[in-house]
C-alpha cells in the first residue's frame, strides 16, 4: 500500500459483486463515463464488481452492458454440471473467449491508474481471511478469476502464487472499513440490493461450506457470510464522524439474480442502472 494513502483524505469507488445483478453496476458506471465523472482516488471490486471496476476505469466506451450480455449464454452455465462435480459456471472458458471480443488494454490502464489504486477483494482458502490485491499483466485473468471464484458455482481451483482462492465476497463483500483504512474519508458504494436489504444465512452457504471442508477457515467464513456482510451494513449506516458514505442502490429488488441469463431482464436492470447514476450525478455535477 502507498504511503500517502494513509497521509491524504482519498475518494473511495466500491462495487459490490453479484453476478448478472452487475448489470445495474454497468449502467451506474456508463452514466459516471458519459458525464467524465471519475473523481476517486481508490477502487474496490468484489467479484463481478471487480470486472465493472476494471471496464469504467478503462473507459473505452460509455455502453459496456455488452460485456454482460456476452456471459448471456448457456454456453457458460449448466446446472445439471453439479451432479457431474464440473462448475456449474464455466468461467475459464467465459474469461478466455470474453478476451477476444473485449481485450484489455492493460497500458490505458496502467495510465488510468496512475494517480489511483485498483484494488480485487479475494478470500485466502487457508486462512479464511480477505486479500486486496492490485492486478498485475502476467496474472490479471487469474486475479479476475479468483475474485469471482464461488464453490458448487465454480469447482475449478484458482491459484495465486500457488494458493488457493475464493470469491472476495466471502469475506469481505462490502469493503468499506478496508477503504476507510486505506485513507478514504468519502466513500461510494454501487450496490446490487436494495438500500433496506439485509442478508441472512441460506441453504447455499451451508451448500458451499460442505464443499471447502477440507479448508476449514473458508469453510467457516462461508457460514457466518450473512453476519460479516451486515457488519458491513452496520459499518455504513454509523461510519466514523470523519467519513461520508454514499450507497447507490435499485429502488427495490432487481429481476436479474446471480446467474440470469435473460437478455430482457439485463437490458431492464441495466436501464434502472443507467437512472440511479443519473440521479446521483445530478446532485454532484
Amino acid at each position: 500500500m502507498k504511503r500517502e494513502l494513509m497521509i491524504n483524505p482519498k475518494k473511495a469507488l466500491i462495487v459490490e459483486g453479484g453476478g448478472s445483478r452487475g448489470v445495474f453496476s454497468f449502467g451506474v458506471i456508463d452514466s459516471f463515463i458519459k458525464a467524465s465523472y471519475n473523481p476517486f482516488d481508490l477502487h474496490f471490486g468484489v467479484s463481478n464488481g471487480a470486472v465493472v471496476q476494471l471496464w469504467f476505469l478503462l473507459a473505452v466506451t460509455d455502453y459496456n452492458l455488452d460485456k454482460m450480455l456476452f456471459s448471456a449464454s448457456n454456453k457458460y452455465v449448466s446446472y445439471k454440471n453439479i451432479f457431474f462435480n464440473k462448475s456449474i459456471m464455466n468461467f475459464t472458458e467465459l474469461y478466455k473467449d470474453a478476451n477476444k471480443i473485449f481485450p484489455i488494454d492493460f497500458i490505458r490502464l496502467t495510465e488510468k491508474l496512475k494517480d489511483k489504486n485498483f484494488y480485487v477483494v479475494v478470500s485466502d482458502a487457508e486462512s479464511g481471511t480477505s486479500e486486496y490485491i492490485e492486478l498485475d499483466h502476467d496474472n490479471y485473468v487469474d486475479q479476475l478469476l479468483a475474485t469471482g471464484s464461488l464453490p458448487v458455482l465454480m469447482r475449478e481451483p484458482i491459484l495465486l502464487d500457488g494458493l488457493r482462492k475464493y470469491d472476495g465476497g466471502i469475506t469481505d463483500p462490502l469493503p468499506v472499513q478496508k477503504a476507510y483504512e486505506y485513507g478514504a474519508k468519502e466513500i461510494v458504494i454501487i450496490r446490487t440490493y436494495e438500500e433496506t436489504f439485509v442478508r441472512k444465512t441460506k441453504m447455499e452457504n451451508h451448500i458451499a461450506a460442505f464443499f471447502t471442508k477440507q479448508y476449514p477457515n473458508i469453510s467457516h467464513a462461508l457460514k457466518i457470510n450473512a453476519a460479516t456482510y451486515n457488519a458491513s451494513l452496520d459499518f455504513i449506516n454509523n461510519p466514523p464522524a470523519d467519513c461520508r458514505i454514499t450507497q447507490i442502490c435499485p429502488p427495490t429488488r432487481l429481476t436479474a439474480k446471480r446467474a440470469t441469463t435473460d437478455i430482457k431482464i439485463m437490458k431492464k436492470d441495466y436501464e434502472i442502472g443507467l437512472a440511479c447514476g443519473a440521479k446521483y450525478l445530478s446532485k454532484k455535477i
